[in-house]
């Protein structure tokens, strides 16, 4: 997919991009990505807890950088969580509270930056920005996730949506995907709501900061972009970034910024090279992680009773 989008765009125009990066508002995204870390570790920890299930704030973020090490290695953006549940599963022995809590995190991260996207849609309404020169089947697909994560969200969490539907269709059980769907609307309940509404509360500077992060890639590379653009793409981006397709979302990701920011105005060698320094963010918070589990294994290794025999 990355092969047949630089042929298309212009693999010397977006290696030209990409060379000219300011390397002080890139190391400033990279600090930011790396708080982003922080706050992620801190909503899972509130949501774990709520379980009675209580790591240690300090796994939980040792174990967010290493599931970024694995989204390198797995084609989805959400391989990572299945190394968090399986890692929390071997050492609590606890794995449906892991797996709830990760699908809940997940739940949190994509109704906050929802609802910043309807800020930003109400804004744009009342200011009448630039923004309103993109088509409409973009707007079509913003609207859409903005208001429709939030309203599924709290239909499923104030009705058993599920039982419904199963008892007037029960041939309905017998779908490949009926099991999954079901634990995932089972978290739901699972959690007290003053729990959910710190999560939610502890998205929206998780939401914020992401938006700060793809507006400093930006302006590294010399991108004039409206800052409002990335609050109302930041929804859209998480969601195809979760497809299984790539590794790490590569190549889906960078046909989705061309989608999105070719309509406002910026160039498709700029939009492409805007993704690409946003992946390298991720890969190289992945390789922290990686080094983070090398250490953590050499560590086990050393402690291990079979080490004096080395």
């Amino acid at each position: 997919l990355l092969i047949l989008l630089l042929n298309r765009v212009g693999f010397q125009e977006v290696m030209g991009s990409l060379a000219n990066i300011n390397l002080a508002w890139y190391l400033l995204a990279f600090a930011i990505f790396l708080l982003n870390i922080f706050i992620r570790s801190y909503r899972w920890t509130i949501l774990l807890h709520s379980l009675n299930d209580r790591p240690p704030f300090r796994r939980l973020l040792y174990l967010y950088f290493v599931g970024f090490f694995a989204n390198n290695f797995i084609p989805t953006g959400f391989g990572g969580d299945v190394v968090k549940v399986v890692s929390l599963r071997q050492q609590y022995g606890r794995g449906t509270e892991a797996l709830s809590s990760v699908l809940m995190d997940r739940l949190t991260g994509l109704l906050g930056t929802s609802l910043i996207a309807v800020a930003a849609l109400t804004w744009n309404s009342l200011e009448h920005t630039t923004t309103s020169d993109l088509p409409w089947g973009l707007w079509l697909a913003i609207f859409t996730i903005s208001f429709g994560v939030p309203a599924g969200f709290v239909l499923v969490r104030s009705t058993d949506m599920v039982g419904m539907i199963t008892a007037r269709f029960p041939s309905i059980r017998d779908l490949p995907l009926y099991d999954r769907f079901a634990r995932l609307v089972d978290t739901v309940h699972r959690y007290p709501f003053p729990t959910l509404l710190k999560a939610l509360l502890i998205s929206l500077p998780f939401t914020i900061d992401l938006v700060l992060i793809q507006y400093s890639v930006a302006q590294a590379l010399g991108v004039a972009v409206p800052p409002i653009l990335f609050a109302l793409f930041v929804p859209l981006i998480a969601l195809i970034n979760l497809l299984p397709i790539a590794f790490n979302g590569l190549g889906v990701r960078e046909g989705v910024y061309l989608f999105l920011f070719v309509p406002a105005g910026v160039a498709p060698e700029d939009a492409v090279a805007m993704s690409l320094a946003y992946y390298l963010l991720r890969f190289g918070t992945g390789i922290i992680g990686g080094l983070l589990y090398a250490l953590s294994s050499v560590s086990r290794l050393m402690r291990s009773p079979h080490a004096e025999n080395l």
